[in-house]
């Protein structure tokens, strides 16, 4: 044990030094995260109904960019890594030595949340200048927590999918784009549920994707779900941890594959 928290150490810390230090990669990502947001907040306060409370929009814009940037986490850092042990030969040596490629975890996890938690602090600073503070009282704090921890799961369950399919085709293909950004955005991810189409709302609900926005939504802005509060929380917990179990499943199984066939070349598209 105390060898693998010694390996995830050094991941941790060699992600901290090349993708936060140097360069200084975390002050030019905030900046350009502020350009990017800002083009983001600017249509919402001149376009949003004018009956709409400022900080209640500024809370909605808030929360969408907490559900937008969660799954770029996912896919752009924790299944993106996947693709980087493989073109750098790591994937290979770490199968070979007989740890779990679930190590570089570990190590990855922790810088991309001191990134996103950096992040959403600047996006508060810049809702907050340029429309109003965002409106967000804490309705619920337990149903919150466990609204952030089925989230966790799908996220983590979202980049074994992508993962996987890097094993498997050695590429980020159309499938691949359409897993990681149309199917969670277009599922609720950042538009409340109720305010879907009726058609759009059923597939939404046939996924794991729509049931902890829903639960995080609720508990910071009080907005109402489809299915009610309860129901959703049932579905949600059992939801995610099948997702997970099944991600899990096709996970290993590519990894078994490429044991077999070797890995893909690798490619962008």
């Amino acid at each position: 044990m105390s060898s693998r928290l010694e390996v995830a150490f050094v991941i941790f810390r060699s992600y901290v030094i090349t993708e936060l230090l140097r360069n200084k990669g975390i002050i030019f990502g905030l900046l350009s995260l502020a350009v990017w947001m800002i083009l983001f907040i600017v249509p919402i306060s001149l376009f949003s109904p004018p009956g709409v409370d400022r900080g209640v929009a500024s809370a909605y814009a808030f929360t969408a960019v907490l559900v937008f940037m969660s799954y770029s986490m996912a896919a752009w850092d924790w299944a993106w890594v996947i693709r980087w042990a493989l073109a750098n030969n790591i994937l290979e040596y770490i199968i070979a030595s007989g740890r779990s490629i679930f190590i570089l975890y570990l190590g990855v996890m922790p810088v991309s949340i001191i990134w996103i938690l950096l992040a959403l602090i600047t996006v508060y600073a810049l809702l907050s200048a340029l429309i109003a503070p965002p409106y967000i009282v804490v309705r619920d704090p337990l149903l919150l927590v466990m609204g952030l921890t089925i989230f966790a799961i799908v996220l983590f369950s979202h980049a074994l999918i992508l993962g996987g399919t890097i094993i498997s085709a050695g590429t980020s293909g159309p499938v691949m784009e359409f897993i990681s950004w149309l199917l969670p955005i277009a599922t609720g991810g950042v538009v409340p549920l109720k305010n879907l189409p009726p058609q759009v709302q059923k597939i939404a609900l046939a996924t794991p994707y729509s049931y902890p926005a829903e639960l995080i939504r609720y508990s910071l802005l009080g907005t109402e779900t489809v299915l009610g509060v309860t129901t959703t929380l049932v579905i949600g917990i059992v939801y995610s941890l099948t997702f997970l179990a099944a991600t899990l499943y096709y996970f290993e199984r590519q990894l078994k594959k490429m044991l077999k066939e070797g890995p893909k070349s690798i490619g962008m598209y």
